[in-house]
């Protein structure tokens, strides 16, 4: 299953390490947003506020990954459908984004008109969006917190048809069986009871893979 982390563990959050010292702060900064983001997204809390931290932190990590030449998710897809157009690609993937940022078009003077864009928008579409960063995250750091270990889970449980066939869906089934084919409700309430379950599991605490402290900061005192 995951590596973890058990809630209030520690109130400040880690500092994961590039080789540029001076990135620690991006680092910092990716790591609140998604962190928050994912906080909210099991609690099942506002979807907005969950996608606005979700796709700021993603893009500053899919930046660190790209600045110690890591493959993030974006080079993945890239790779994997070379005729794919990297601007239509990140226009696809902020469309929902730009909506709940900004106010006027790029010419700064109309008005966006988002009504059409955002009758389509539900708490799924958080869903790769926290995949995509919680696993670029991993690619710098090294280390997840047992939140995001969980939810990494979820998502493959979520998504069979996206994975590959070579690889043995035995341990993500294990613990979300048949969970594609329940109601919206039931997948989070499942998520938030394996959140409980697994996040001050002792072997998980233990393995250098977790990070350890609270998955969201507190404010500063």
């Amino acid at each position: 299953m995951p590596k973890a982390q058990p809630n209030g563990e520690k109130e400040s959050l880690p500092s994961p390490r590039p080789a540029n010292s001076c990135m620690d702060v991006k680092i910092q900064i990716a790591r609140a947003q998604l962190g928050t983001a994912l906080d909210l997204f099991i609690r099942d809390k506002d979807p907005f506020s969950v996608h606005s931290l979700a796709c700021g932190g993603s893009e500053i990590i899919e930046g660190l990954a790209k600045e110690a030449d890591l493959p993030s998710i974006s080079t993945h897809i890239l790779q994997t459908i070379p005729d794919i157009d990297q601007r239509k690609l990140k226009r696809l993937r902020n469309q929902h984004w730009n909506a709940l940022k900004h106010f006027y078009e790029q010419d700064g003077k109309t008005v966006r008109n988002d009504e059409a864009l955002m009758t389509d928008f539900t708490d799924e579409a958080n869903d790769a969006v926290l995949f995509g960063g919680w696993l670029d995250y991993l690619l710098v750091t090294k280390r997840l917190p047992v939140e995001a270990q969980v939810f990494q889970v979820w998502w493959y449980a979520m998504n069979p048809k996206s994975m590959n066939p070579d690889v043995d869906p035995s341990r993500w089934l294990a613990m979300f069986s048949k969970i594609d084919t329940q109601p919206r409700q039931e997948q989070k309430r499942r998520l938030r009871r394996a959140v409980e379950k697994w996040r001050n599991n002792k072997e998980i605490l233990r393995d250098p893979r977790t990070e350890l402290g609270p998955l969201s900061p507190s404010a500063a005192r």
